[in-house]
């Protein structure tokens, strides 16, 4: 068979795995984000506070990041397929046994360790990694399409999760969770391969090239890692104050809960957008360009979020803050995907991301706090503006940083 007949076989078979690695990390964070379904119900079977319980959620989220690391840089070395099928057991064995819990320890560790730790986790970084090194051409678009399943999950998987739970309950819809997901994902598993080039499935990748060395390209993989985990930061701070606080500005803004609620989803159907139109606009002008370009749409719909009280207004900057926000993710992944060897991605991307959770996790405490000590929102939208421009401003120089090197020493450039 002739080399380009092979490059479009592969390709072709590339987007197989675009759409198991869809399926795959849609359903692990559909499950995830189906967590506050589930809140009340078990805040009110066992007398639990709503804290005490939402912070399973903390945990689990904790746990992806970290994990993160660990399953990026195990899937550099060997194959993701293990990683998850393993992940696949394991969350479909963790919704049946928080069917069965009876204490908050019991919660806490089924659902931040199992879910989060070693099934989502599992499922993340691997698969990431893994599309982005089947195409040349069309590596953005792959990934964008990847994680748009992500937010699809997001939208689905709760949705059918409060049906279940108003027919049959928590612990019966918890159970049905399991095995659905069993049927669902351990089948998709045969079919995850390693990317041309990358070793046979299951089989061991080439030992690490030098973490610390450029090898002929602009900037070396831990420098590189170093500067996007500190812009990650600032950028998921700005992220993170609509994406908790937005329902809540409009609900005080005197916006009935049922329709305060739909910012959210409005923010969702734009970050399916984002992510998709992210990755094909990075195929074009590369994963930094794209990442300013979707980071300054979030940081300008950040402040326009102050000024508006009203409905139409609100619906309008959360579907435009939407997508700037779903292109953001998948700009990082191209970056890694552009700048670093192959057998060093899935670390780098681990550990990136793993920032990234440090970053939603401040946002979103930060915001709460300044509206407890001014009683407004005010400053907790204003607070998005400078996290913002700084992850702006780090990212720029990035870019000027890398398009200087001469031409023998720069990175690859995107076709």
């Amino acid at each position: 068979m002739a080399t380009g007949d092979t490059e479009v076989t592969e390709e072709r078979y590339g987007w197989v795995m675009v759409g198991v690695a869809a399926v795959v990390v849609g359903t692990g964070f559909g499950t995830l984000w189906s967590f506050p379904i589930f809140l009340k119900p078990l805040s009110e079977e066992f007398g639990w506070l709503r804290g005490e319980t939402s912070f399973a959620y903390a945990i689990a989220t904790f746990f992806i990041g970290a994990m993160g690391i660990v399953m990026g840089d195990l899937a550099d070395r060997f194959s993701a397929r293990p990683l998850v099928l393993m992940g696949a057991i394991v969350l479909g064995a963790s919704q049946l046994l928080l069917g069965q819990i009876q204490s908050l320890w019991q919660l806490y560790t089924i659902y931040g360790v199992g879910v989060g730790g070693l099934a989502i986790s599992a499922f993340y970084v691997p698969l990431v990694t893994n599309v982005g090194f089947w195409f040349e051409r069309n590596k953005g678009l792959a990934i964008g399409i990847m994680l748009g399943g992500q937010v699809a999950g997001a939208a689905v998987v709760p949705f059918v999760v409060r049906i279940l739970i108003s027919n049959l309950g928590w612990r019966e819809t918890y159970a049905i969770m399991g095995v659905a997901i069993w049927l669902l994902l351990i089948p998709l598993t045969i079919l995850i391969r390693r990317p041309p080039g990358h070793g046979e499935s299951g089989g061991k990748a080439p030992a690490p090239r030098d973490w610390t060395r450029a090898e002929g390209g602009a900037i070396s993989p831990a420098r590189l890692t170093t500067v996007l985990s500190v812009a990650i930061v600032f950028c998921c701070v700005c992220m993170a104050i609509p994406l908790i606080h937005a329902v809540s500005k409009a609900s005080d803004a005197g916006i009935d809960a049922e329709s305060a609620a739909a910012i959210l989803s409005l923010i969702m159907i734009g970050g399916f957008v984002g992510r998709v139109g992210a990755g094909k606009v990075s195929d074009h002008i590369g994963g930094l360009r794209t990442l300013l370009l979707a980071a300054g749409t979030q940081t300008v719909m950040v402040f326009w979020f102050s000024q508006f009280d009203g409905m139409v207004g609100l619906y309008v900057l959360a579907l435009v803050f939407g997508v700037g926000y779903g292109g953001v993710m998948p700009s990082y992944a191209i970056i890694i995907r552009e700048y670093i060897p192959a057998n060093l991605s899935g670390r780098a991307l681990g550990i990136v991301y793993f920032l990234g959770n440090v970053g939603m996790g401040l946002g979103g405490y930060f915001g709460g706090l300044l509206f407890d000590l001014s009683g407004a929102y005010t400053l907790t939208f204003a607070l998005g503006v400078p996290v913002g421009v700084i992850n702006l401003m780090i990212i720029a120089t990035l870019w000027r940083f890398i398009r200087a090197q001469p031409p023998c020493q720069a990175a690859p450039q995107p076709a």
